[in-house]
């Protein structure tokens, strides 16, 4: 068998969210030696027999199972009876796994595979697999369709995996029918069934609902509690939580599936619960949606947004650019997004008819830019005329004056560095000349 320290190092394979399952698939044949893989395959195949993984860490260990042997048929891959049974027993129960986000990500995972579409999945990472395919609005009738009784029908001719009692084994003079030999009459004349693999648990059991129960591998949240934390988060667009009720929602790693989340219900996230919000941006930072809650996040300091919403715009702005500068920490904003989040915020103070909300707003932009320049996140350069006319415009407060002088003395250090670079290349192009031209003469006399 494989050693602790190898299956340990594949093992945490099984954590990685955030890159492609392509990727991950790959990284699992680098570690392990190909002599090695079929051995670490099949402890896979234990750990999720025995309900021993999360769900994210399945979905990884399902297309590990899958990509290992993607150059071959669905119906030739080793681990097809593993893939058939999970199958199985989620089909049989599918009212239930509707109920339950993990159960239906891995249903339709597995329908993919089955349905030898694993290739789909490839260039997602597990976080976009949840996120699209716990959409329940679609019938779990867009499903992949997967023909059980050809998979049986196949597994018992070509390997006579059959339950004691059921069926004379055939002469071992008849050949075995290959899968496109298979037809729908002789599906459907058969009467065989699979042998009961244990699917989550090392003894054999009926897929009656309490097994299902355990299908569910100790990850989901119970109904309940999924009903709490939606209960929390339609609160949460309305008004600010608690404390303890918004460390609630910031501890759920699959919140923005457990709560059908949409870039229309940011804006009322930010306004009332930022860090909420924060925790649900960062959750889809690897996703292909993020661009459309971002473009969202760009108009929620718009003069329009003021009709939709009672919160008073400084307080609007504030919490906008607590999320912007949360973002900015983890991950990277084009200079395009921060450019019109800028203007943005500029149009507002501009367009703003109260003059005591203006100067407030005025302070908060002034505030955050200088914070951005000093940690280096923007690069002044590209926005130095537009923040000089800002500071211009307001110069009257005293943030936009300071801000003002600020950007001068930046200016000054930047091309005082500049000269300095340029005289060292000077003085030293001028050595370089001298030589030349020392060696020049010599070649002359």
């Amino acid at each position: 068998m494989a050693t602790s320290e190898g299956i340990s190092t594949f093992q945490s394979l099984l954590y990685v969210a955030d890159q492609p399952v392509e990727n991950i698939a790959d990284t699992f044949k680098g570690l392990v030696p190909e002599q090695k893989r079929f051995e670490a395959a099949c402890k896979l195949m234990a750990m999720l027999e025995d309900g021993d993984l999360k769900a994210n860490q399945r979905i990884v260990a399902l297309y590990i199972l899958y990509h290992l042997y993607n150059v071959v048929p669905i119906h030739e891959n080793p681990f097809l009876l593993l893939f058939l049974n999970l199958y199985k027993a989620l089909f049989s129960n599918l009212a239930f796994v509707k109920a339950n986000y993990d159960l239906l990500v891995e249903f339709r995972v597995e329908a993919l595979i089955l349905a030898d579409k694993g290739a789909q999945l490839a260039n997602k990472t597990p976080t976009d697999i949840f996120f699209q395919f716990s959409n329940t609005e679609n019938s779990l009738m867009d499903t992949e369709e997967v023909n059980i009784a050809r998979f049986e029908y196949y597994i018992k001719n070509e390997f006579d995996v059959r339950p004691k009692g059921q069926l004379e084994r055939q002469p071992e003079t008849k050949k075995s029918r290959s899968w496109a030999e298979i037809g729908d009459k002789e599906v459907k004349e058969i009467s065989y069934t699979s042998p009961q693999v244990p699917v989550m648990q090392h003894e054999s059991h009926s897929l009656e609902l309490d097994s299902v129960m355990e299908v569910d591998y100790n990850t989901l949240v119970a109904d309940l509690d999924r009903d709490e934390v939606r209960s929390l988060m339609n609160r949460a667009l309305q008004g600010a939580l608690s404390i303890p009720e918004e460390e609630q929602l910031e501890k759920n790693d699959k919140l923005i599936y457990t709560c059908d989340f949409s870039p229309e219900k940011l804006p009322f996230l930010i306004e009332n619960n930022s860090r909420v919000a924060i925790k649900v941006l960062l959750q889809l930072k690897s996703s292909p949606q993020i661009d459309q809650y971002l473009e969202t996040l760009l108009t929620i300091d718009d003069p329009e947004r003021s009709q939709q919403s009672s919160m008073e715009p400084v307080n609007r702005m504030r919490s906008s650019m607590e999320v912007v500068n949360n973002l900015l920490l983890s991950f990277p904003l084009t200079p395009e997004f921060l450019h019109s989040y800028l203007s943005n915020c500029v149009r507002a103070c501009e367009e703003c008819q109260n003059r005591n909300i203006q100067e407030r707003q005025v302070r908060l932009i002034c505030v955050f830019l200088q914070s951005l320049i000093r940690k280096n996140i923007i690069d002044v350069s590209r926005f130095f005329i537009e923040i000089q006319a800002f500071c211009l415009q307001f110069s009257r407060n005293r943030e936009a004056a300071s801000l003002f002088r600020f950007l001068l003395g930046y200016q000054k250090e930047a091309v005082s560095e500049e000269v300095a670079a340029l005289s060292e290349l000077l003085n030293s192009s001028d050595i370089n000349g001298e030589n030349g031209d020392h060696s020049g003469k010599c070649e002359l006399s």
